[in-house]
Parts: structure tokens; C-alpha cells; sequence
């Protein structure tokens, strides 16, 4: 559409557009002056004062009206006359002289370039004609500067692009004037009063519209067919005492109960909503006009929420041997709790201190496996597990991997019963995406070990580790938790196969050792979004 009009223009200043008459013509209680031609050009419009003149500079345009002036008399205007430039021939200035100052508009018909002036003139005039009238010879005027025409934008989808030149201008003339322009109903309520100046060029009629009325204190409410113009509390009033409907919203993706708290916030006083689970629909009771803004909220919430697909892998490995995994540590020294809970007693855990956790990222996941695959088969890395889970955007996923044991405690009763506990590791991750694809994870984990001795003693003590982190990673890469350091404890016996089994003697034909290694758990998160 604006290729269209563009070349249209080009087409008027290349062909030449012919002014071939002028009209003055009353309509609702204003005057328009209609310049008429054969082809469309540009125009700029402007006031004078002392004495009182509409001005109107055409651009690439001719007319055989040119030097002529003609007395009119008739709605607000005296005469009419058509100059020309000698230094600008394809501009034509056309001067209406006004028995006084008036607001105007300006608009295109067609081929014609319409000034609405808002007189307020109730008496209709029979229609005035160049054509029709006798011209007298214009008096010679010095060439003033030509004014610089500024081309008009094309229609937007929010109305006719118009120019507003008000000086306390009374609203409803003008409410009436841009009804015709814009060919719609505009229906004033009884508040609406006052006068408004504004000066506005080329501005969709519509975006006018909502100027002109928060200007001056009110709003308007769109119905099939007519705009309603009146003050805010007037037009919400007029919306409760419509009739209520029914009607049911049926959600496909979004969660019915989180989508009711929403429209109860938009509900009138008589409104009414309720969520039938079965169907997971929510059938509202409310007039129209709220129905058409709760139809909108749905159409915007109601959408396909994206999930992401984490994949989590717990490795146990010995810590020298962890440097060479190639992690790059962007984060180290971060602080995490450490709780020693007796679960033979009902007393609750305590902080036993506070260690440290390391994040950060690796280039790769497959060369860290296969870095991974190798130290297991040395014994110096070993894999606990490799779950995978898929969570929706904002809601958190769990994951849980260890052993799970059961104690004899007793009850408030005194009774015995077997309780029951999970030691290994706990995560629990929230995703976040955002519009680059990258997913922010909101990371809690918890690391427990059983004390064995404590456990043989018959008072079970179980020590989590747990650390807090938030992090940002691309969509497929990997985040490493890290800094989980335990020591291990190992134990062997060495010596002459039978004669170190004998009671007693034995010892003469053994050796016992025990080594102490340090061991780090890591955690390796690589969440994936899941593309529909």
C-alpha cells in the first residue's frame, strides 16, 4: 500500500497535477473547503492572523485558477485566491481570508485535499463553486518564501493519518468532525463538555481520538458499529447494566485454576466465574465488554508453555583426578550447609558448619564422558547415576538418586515401626527461558552420607551437604556443581593365602593397611529445551 502511494505521487509531480476547481460546502455544522484535481498531490496547511487566513501550499501541482481571487461569503470564508511563484512554478498556494479564527482539519478524498474549518455554523449554505463564480483579478503580492510541504504518511490499520490545528475549540464540534472524516458513529454522553486546544500533524484519527479525549478528561469504549465517548466511571457504569452472558472458555495448555485468579481480577461486581475441572474449561457470567477483554487474556495466556529436558549425571571421582576433566570453574568458594541429623531421636538437625561448592561450565559433555569412562576403569571415577527429567518453563523438577534404608524407631505410642530414609544425592532445579534461548536453572542440592559406625552403634546419623545456586547456561550446554569433598576410608589385607586365615597365628603371616583419599562428587546438569 505504500509502494502504491508513494508511486502515485511520483506520478502527480512527474505528470503534473491540474487543480481543476474549488468548493465550498456545508456539512454538520462546519465548512469545507475542497480543493478538487485530477491527480493526487502533496499540500501543507497553515493559519495566519491579522487578518484572519487558512493557507494551503500545493505541491506539484498547476491550475488554470492561478492569479485569480473569488469572493465566497458564505460559511466563515470571504473570498478565495489562487497564487502562484515565479521561482516555483509546480506550487500553487490557494488563501482563504476568514471573518475570523478557526480550528481546522485536514483529510484526502480521493483526488481532493479537504480543509474541514470547525465554525460551528448551524445555518447550512447552498454549495459554492470556483467554476460557478465570477473571479476579479487578484492584486499583485510579493513572492513570499514558499512553506516546505511535508508529505503525508499513508493510513496506518489504526485510521487515516489527519492534521488537528484546535484553539479552544468546543469537543463535541470536533467529536462531530472526526466522525465524518473517519466514517464512523461517535455518540457523546450528556458529561461531555468543554473546549480543547491542540495542534497535531499527521497522526492516525484514531490515535487523534484518544488524544483529544484524555486531554480533556475522558475515554471511549469501541461497540460493533459506534464509539461511545463519555467519562471513564460513566462508561464503566453503562457496561455493568448491560445484560450478562454466559460463556465457556475452554483452555487447551493453560492450568484452569491459575487462569481463574486472573479473570476473577477483571470480574464487575455482578460478574461470575467458576472452573469446571471435567472439561477444564471456566464458564464466566459477565456483559459483553468485559467477556471481550477476558477473550483476549485468554487468547494471550493461553498458549503452549515450553519444557526443558535436564539431564543430570552424578559422577563420584578422585579429587586429583577431577582436574583433569577440563571444567572451566567460573565460580569457586561459594558457601553450603552442612547438617548433622541423629534420625534415632526426634530431635531436630543441626548446622554442623560450612563447606564450600564450586560451579562450572564444560566444552564438552562427550569428551568429559569419555575423560570419565576412562578413570572408571582405574577405579578413580565412578558413575552413581545418569537420570533424565523434563520440566516445564518456571515450575521446578526434582531428582533423586541414592539408597533408601529403613531404621526401627518408635512412635508417639511407644510403638515400633521402620522408618524409612533416601542418602544420595537430591536436586531440585527450576528452569527459566528467555528469548535468546539460553535457560537460567535455579539449583538446590543436597548431598547425604550414612555415618556407618554411627549406624553399627544403633544410632544412625545421616550428614547432607546442601548448596543454592543460580545459574545461565545455553540451550544444550553443561553446568558442573562441584566442591562436594569426602574422605574415604579404605582398608585391605595382604598376606599368604591360607596361613594369614589361621586364629592367632595368622597375624604373622598378614599385613593390614588403610589408605585415606579424598573423593568429590560432581554434578553435571545439561539442560536441552524441548523444540514443538
Amino acid at each position: 500500500m505504500r509502494n502504491i502511494f508513494i508511486f502515485a505521487l511520483l506520478i502527480s509531480v512527474a505528470g503534473g497535477a491540474v487543480i481543476n476547481d474549488l468548493a465550498v460546502v456545508s456539512e454538520e455544522g462546519n465548512t469545507k473547503l475542497i480543493i478538487k484535481s485530477d491527480a493526487p498531490f502533496v499540500a501543507n496547511t497553515f493559519t495566519l492572523k491579522d487578518p484572519a487566513r487558512i493557507v494551503v501550499d500545493c505541491s506539484g501541482v498547476s491550475s488554470p485558477l492561478v492569479g485569480k481571487t473569488f469572493p465566497v461569503n458564505a460559511g466563515g470564508i470571504k473570498e478565495l485566491a489562487v497564487t502562484g511563484f515565479t521561482e516555483q512554478p509546480d506550487l500553487i498556494r490557494v488563501v482563504g481570508k476568514l471573518d475570523r479564527d478557526y480550528s481546522f482539519l485536514t483529510s484526502t478524498e480521493e483526488n481532493n485535499f479537504v480543509v474541514t474549518l470547525l465554525t460551528g455554523i448551524s445555518t447550512p449554505f447552498p454549495e459554492w463553486l470556483a467554476s460557478a463564480s465570477t473571479a476579479i483579478p487578484a492584486a499583485p503580492t510579493p513572492t513570499p518564501p514558499p512553506v516546505a510541504p511535508t508529505p503525508k504518511p499513508v493510513a496506518t490499520v489504526t485510521g487515516r493519518p489527519i492534521s488537528i490545528d484546535l484553539e479552544n475549540a468546543d469537543i463535541l464540534t470536533v467529536l462531530r468532525a472526526l466522525s465524518e472524516y473517519a466514517g464512523v458513529n461517535i455518540v457523546a454522553g450528556k458529561d461531555v463538555k468543554g473546549t480543547v486546544t491542540v495542534r497535531l500533524h499527521n497522526v492516525p484519527w484514531r490515535r487523534a481520538l484518544e488524544i483529544i479525549l484524555k486531554a480533556s478528561g475522558y475515554a471511549f469504549r469501541e461497540d460493533p458499529g459506534v464509539i461511545r465517548v463519555d467519562t471513564a466511571e460513566n462508561l464503566d457504569k453503562q457496561d455493568y447494566d448491560l445484560p450478562t452472558t454466559s460463556k465457556i472458555y475452554k483452555l487447551e495448555f493453560a492450568n484452569p485454576q491459575k487462569m481463574l485468579d486472573k479473570i476473577k481480577a477483571m470480574l464487575s461486581p455482578k460478574g461470575k466465574a467458576n472452573v469446571d475441572v471435567r472439561t477444564n474449561s471456566i464458564v464466566v457470567t459477565e456483559v459483553q465488554p468485559i467477556h471481550e477483554k477476558i477473550k483476549q487474556l485468554v487468547k494471550l495466556l493461553d498458549t503452549p508453555t515450553p519444557q526443558v529436558e535436564i539431564m543430570a549425571k552424578v559422577v563420584d571421582v578422585d579429587a586429583s583426578a577431577s582436574k583433569g576433566l577440563g571444567i572451566n570453574w567460573t565460580l569457586k568458594g561459594l558457601e553450603s550447609r552442612i547438617v548433622r541429623a541423629d534420625i534415632s531421636s526426634n530431635v531436630n538437625p543441626t548446622i554442623a558448619g560450612y563447606g564450600i561448592f564450586n560451579v562450572g561450565t564444560v566444552p564438552s559433555l562427550a569428551q568429559v564422558n569419555a575423560t570419565i569412562n576412562l578413570l572408571e576403569e582405574t577405579g578413580k571415577a565412578h558413575t552413581i547415576s545418569s537420570p533424565r527429567v523434563t520440566a516445564v518453563d518456571n515450575e521446578e523438577a526434582r531428582i533423586l538418586g541414592g539408597q533408601r534404608f529403613g531404621f526401627p524407631t518408635r512412635d508417639i505410642s511407644g510403638n515400633t515401626v521402620i522408618q524409612f530414609y533416601t542418602v544420595g544425592t537430591k536436586l531440585q532445579v527450576t528452569p527459566h527461558i528467555n528469548s535468546l534461548e539460553e535457560v537460567t536453572m535455579e539449583i538446590h542440592a543436597e548431598v547425604s552420607e550414612l555415618d556407618k559406625a554411627s549406624a553399627l552403634a544403633g544410632r544412625p546419623i545421616v550428614t547432607t551437604s546442601e548448596a543454592d545456586t543460580k545459574v545461565l547456561v545455553k540451550d544444550g550446554h553443561t553446568v558442573v556443581i562441584g566442591g562436594f569433598i569426602r574422605k574415604k576410608k579404605t582398608k585391605s589385607v595382604h598376606g599368604i593365602p591360607i596361613l594369614k586365615s589361621i586364629p592367632i597365628l595368622g597375624a604373622l603371616f598378614r599385613e593390614t593397611t588403610t589408605s585415606v583419599e579424598d573423593r568429590e562428587l560432581l554434578i553435571f546438569l545439561t539442560p536441552t529445551i524441548i523444540k514443538h
